[in-house]
């Protein structure tokens, strides 16, 4: 399990751009399995980001 907090948003928004700098370069070259890896893992960081940009819920609704 992967468990992370917004403390660690602004490190996951610097790998998001290196990854896409990454992709870029690796389609520029034609390394499609690179690139390919590579979306993989800017899929997976936009989920994160983007589940610490939502404000906390209260899990307690009752």
């Amino acid at each position: 399990m992967f468990l992370t907090t917004n403390t660690h948003l602004p490190a996951h928004r610097q790998h998001r751009t290196q990854v896409i700098e990454l992709i870029t370069r690796a389609e520029a070259e034609g390394r499609a399995r690179v690139a390919d890896m590579n979306k993989q893992v800017l899929t997976s960081l936009d989920a994160i980001i983007t589940a610490l940009e939502q404000p906390e819920q209260e899990s307690d609704e009752s």
